[in-house]
């Protein structure tokens, strides 16, 4: 190999005649020179210069170079321009997009304050307060905290570099969070006294025994339509026509389906949870039978005019196991439904 190698120097090399040869020869052509003849217009005079094949074959040379590197730099340049262009319009799109994430944010803030405010008071009506539950930490103990982690987390991203900070929407994002964390347990108190009240209420004979009727009788004393004489009147009549749909104001389990010739009539009687119970007198049809399972709207007769009645309508009575009987209407306004 090494044999090979010292042949093919020894073809190239300038000791070889052949080579040498070449070589002169093109020195030769190069130290030519040419005589430029120049003759200016509208002189008499002239004048030349000579100059060597190498001379001019440089300044081809160098023109050339010099105008390939214009070509490459006006190319180059139209290509950055281009590329400055698509970057400033994605740099005003992503620009936009901050601001409106921005505007956002403080809009955030200030819903979450006002949130806060009314969990509070909220708070407030909840039965048997839990003092350690108020001990919420303060604005500025939270904005010291969120502030401390932030700065944790600049000093341990690699990301970043040296003696940068994150964006000053990230802190004001980061304390928001870090205020929601801090209430979680005062929403989870909230939450579970909403959910507690709203499960009483959906168990509570709130909702109409009937759609539309007219209020003949209200509750309290008043004079009988049938002998005339004051008594006290212990629930509602609401008329409306013979075969107009009843339904149960709550749900619960029905006690009693009845007929009393001098009373109500048919009747029903549904026991509800928190010891409320409601009658529905004087029905011309029942739909239930005792020890069902109603739910609240569910239809459970018909209006009539059975037992000791002037026309067809509802009796329709609330009584609670310790208070007794109460004004139906104070419930059925309570506008729940």
């Amino acid at each position: 190999m090494k044999k090979k190698i010292k042949e093919i120097t020894s073809v190239f090399s300038q000791d070889n005649p052949k080579i040498k040869k070449q070589i002169d020869k093109v020195k030769e052509k190069g130290h030519q020179r040419m005589t430029i003849l120049v003759i200016p217009h509208g002189y008499d005079s002239s004048f030349h210069f000579q100059i060597s094949h190498f001379t001019i074959l440089f300044f081809l040379a160098l023109t050339i170079g010099l105008l390939s590197l214009a070509i490459f730099g006006i190319v180059r340049s139209s290509n950055t321009q281009t590329q400055i262009n698509q970057l400033s319009k994605i740099y005003g799109t992503y620009f936009d997009t901050y601001i409106n994430h921005a505007n956002q944010l403080e809009e955030m803030k200030e819903e979450y304050s006002k949130l806060n405010e009314n969990m509070l008071e909220l708070f407030t009506l909840i039965d048997g307060q839990d003092d350690e539950l108020l001990k919420i930490p303060t604005e500025d103990w939270i904005e010291t905290s969120a502030i401390d982690s932030l700065q944790k987390e600049e000093k341990e991203d690699k990301q970043l570099d040296v003696g940068r900070k994150y964006l000053s929407e990230i802190y004001d994002f980061r304390q928001l969070k870090h205020r929601m964390d801090q209430y979680q347990r005062l929403v989870e108190a909230n939450y579970q006294f909403l959910y507690q009240r709203s499960d009483i209420l959906s168990r509570t004979p709130l909702f109409n025994p009937m759609y539309s009727y007219n209020l003949t009788s209200p509750f309290g004393m008043r004079k009988s339509p049938t002998t005339g004489y004051w008594e006290y009147h212990d629930g509602l009549d609401m008329a409306n026509a013979t075969g107009t749909p009843i339904y149960a104001s709550a749900p619960g389990r029905v006690v009693r389906v009845t007929y009393s010739n001098v009373g109500y009539g048919h009747h029903v009687i549904i026991q509800h949870d928190f010891g409320f119970s409601t009658l529905y007198g004087h029905c011309s049809r029942i739909y239930v039978r005792t020890g069902q399972e109603v739910k609240a709207g569910e239809q459970i007769a018909e209006v009539g005019a059975t037992g000791n009645v002037t026309g067809p309508h509802l009796h329709y009575e609330i009584f609670i196991s310790e208070e007794g009987k109460t004004d139906p209407e104070q419930y059925m306004q309570a506008g729940v439904y």
